[in-house]
């Protein structure tokens, strides 16, 4: 009987020892409500047409995105318009989110995950609100494990909000950089090859630059007739200031009006008619355009209903073509 009583107590013993183990392993104290296999936001995919509304913080990084006719925009900018195909990705990736492997319970151990106190600056709170403003996924994102589950499947740590459990959770989600990385970044596109005039004008007057076709090299219009310029490829270069243009922050007009003083301007004509006006100005170590399309084309209007009421920050480099002048475009003294 004691010999029985002896191998019962030994079996609880290894029992006791395994869950202990466990315990220590994922910090084990009290039942979580999320479940292995479980989606980490289970109720996201069915109510994703229904979104109206994503929070993302981190640190000092705080986005708000609103979702107004179908299209997303950035509130801290205006609700200028973002980068859909990014933020359906994002979406997509938290709705797939699964969980596969459950962690630590002990908040003093968070940090290790990256799933701690957003504020830190190194987790990221996600919060996604339906049309209602209801809550239908709220989550911490900490860090990622590419290929942590083998065959290209990668892990990303996350603790649901409200619940006192870190996750490994099956997926990858996409929440790096700032604010301004979400939105649309083109401003305008025109190739250098449409362009048939140039007009920059500033405190240092005004300088013209022209050809007749497309075929035709640029050539300074307003120049004295002993002036000697740099060669075709100097010439040609300022045309490109509106290739492939993107900003690097942007304001609603409003908030950003035009000063009084300081101000260049800016006008590319295409061969086929369109002209782009634009005002240059210098603000917080920022350089700032506004921008004006003109002619009969379609293309005109277009680009008037999309840049019409913002004023966007532009590369410096962007900048000084914009800010050409005829001392630029001649030889230095002694050049032949």
């Amino acid at each position: 009987m004691r010999r029985r009583a002896f191998t019962l107590l030994v079996a609880a013993t290894v029992v006791s020892v395994a869950a202990a183990a466990v315990a220590l392993t994922t910090g084990a104290g009290t039942v979580s409500k999320a479940a292995q296999g479980q989606r980490a936001l289970p109720d996201l995919a069915p109510n994703l047409a229904q979104l109206a509304w994503v929070r993302i913080n981190r640190g000092t990084m705080k986005a708000n995105f609103s979702q107004v006719g179908g299209k997303w925009g950035l509130v801290e900018k205006g609700n200028y318009p973002i980068d859909e195909k990014k933020m359906r990705r994002l979406l997509l990736a938290l709705a797939d989110l699964t969980l596969i492997e459950p962690k630590t319970q002990r908040p003093e151990l968070y940090s290790r995950l990256d799933v701690d106190d957003p504020v830190n600056g190194k987790a990221t709170e996600i919060t996604l609100q339906d049309r209602t403003g209801k809550v239908v996924g709220q989550i911490i994102v900490g860090r990622s494990r590419p290929n942590r589950l083998g065959m290209g499947n990668d892990g990303v740590y996350v603790r649901r909000i409200g619940e006192n459990r870190a996750w490994l959770a099956r997926g990858a989600v996409d929440v790096g950089g700032d604010a301004v990385d979400w939105l649309q970044r083109r401003i305008v596109d025109i190739p250098a090859g449409r362009i048939a005039s140039m007009v920059f004008a500033g405190d240092q007057g005004v300088a013209v630059i022209a050809r007749k076709s497309a075929e035709a090299k640029f050539a300074v219009d307003n120049a004295p007739g002993d002036a000697k310029f740099k060669d075709e490829a100097a010439l040609a270069m300022p045309a490109a200031a509106l290739e492939r243009l993107d900003l690097t922050d942007v304001k609603p007009a409003a908030d950003q009006p035009v000063p009084d003083t300081g101000v260049d301007t800016a006008a590319f004509t295409t061969l086929d008619g369109l002209t782009v006006r634009i005002k240059l100005f210098e603000r917080d170590k920022q350089e700032w355009v506004l921008i004006e399309a003109a002619g009969k084309s379609d293309e005109a209007k277009a680009l008037n209903d999309r840049v019409g009421r913002w004023a966007y920050a532009i590369p410096v480099e962007r900048a000084k073509l914009l800010r050409t002048k005829l001392a630029d475009l001649l030889q230095p003294a002694g050049g032949s």
